[in-house]
This record gives structure tokens, sequence and C-alpha cells, in this order.
């Protein structure tokens, strides 16, 4: 198994909820966006939506905003933690494309753990004033990111016979 794959499995089956997962998948991406070599001459900066300085609102669909290095211009990133072996659905996507189809983005990026959508996804993406580029697993697994560098949190130590979960 790959670094990466061991990653997302450890995401999948250590995780303490799917909102901490993703919450987990979504800091990889970013070091993704900041790392990998393609990806790092295009953006100059990479933020959480809840980091970015001109984000809005508490919760939003837009999981990281990317500044294009040579623009200016603002990507709106979306994060999806799927089974590799099923395809990505519309209803993946909806939300997304809904919150980030305004001004400032003039691009957007959907990075999956999935290479295939289904038709009716594939044909809400298509021909949109603001793009929407894709990646999947395949360009995730052959990144030149250094995933090693990104080992999973090390698990919590089980309490032994007789301990105390509060201290005293």
């Amino acid at each position: 198994m790959t670094k990466l794959g061991a990653l997302l499995d450890d995401y999948l089956f250590r995780s303490a909820s799917d909102s901490d997962r993703d919450q987990k998948f979504e800091e990889l991406m970013k070091a993704f966006l900041r790392t990998d070599e393609l990806w790092s001459a295009r953006f100059d900066e990479v933020w959480s939506w809840e980091s970015w300085p001109e984000h809005e609102g508490e919760d939003s669909e837009i999981d990281l905003v990317a500044r294009e290095r040579e623009s200016g211009s603002l990507t709106a990133v979306l994060c999806v933690f799927h089974d590799p072996d099923s395809d990505l659905a519309k209803l993946d996507v909806d939300a997304f494309l809904s919150a980030s189809n305004h001004a400032p983005f003039t691009r957007r990026l959907v990075i999956a753990t999935t290479d295939t959508w289904d038709q009716e996804s594939s044909d809400a993406v298509r021909d949109l004033e603001i793009p929407v580029q894709q990646v999947g697993l395949a360009e995730l697994l052959s990144s030149s990111t250094d995933w090693t560098k990104f080992d999973p949190p090390a698990p919590e130590p089980a309490l032994t016979s007789g301990a105390s979960a509060t201290a005293t």
C-alpha cells in the first residue's frame, strides 16, 4: 500500500467522526496544493475557508481557497473524501457549485478520492462560466508530494486497568 493509501485508510478507520475525517482530509489537501510541484507553482497561497481573510459566514461548502500566483485570481476548492470504487454524484458537488458560483472566484477545483464522476455530475460541471477542474485519486497517487511527511497522529494511549481518565 502506498503512503497516501495508508493515510487515507487511517482517516477512514481511525477518525472520531465523518467531520473529523473530512477536516483531516482538507488539511492534507491544503498541504498537497502547497507542496506538489505543479500546484505549488500555480498557487502562492492556500487557505482553509475559515482562515481565508475574506470569508463570510461560519460554514460554506467551499473547503479551501487558493490564490493564483500569476494573477491573484481566486480558486474555490472542494475536498471530497469518497469511496474510490464509486462514482462522485451530482449531490456531492451541488452545494459547492452554488456557493462558488460568483466573484471573487474565477476557477473551481474539486479534489476527490475517486477518479470517476457519474454522468449527472459530469454534465453539471461542463461548460460553466466559472470552470471546474478535477483532481482524482490517480493524480494524488502520482503527485510529487512526499506523503511520508504527513504521518497520521499517534493514537490516544489506552487507559490501563485501574487508571482514571480524570486528573487528580
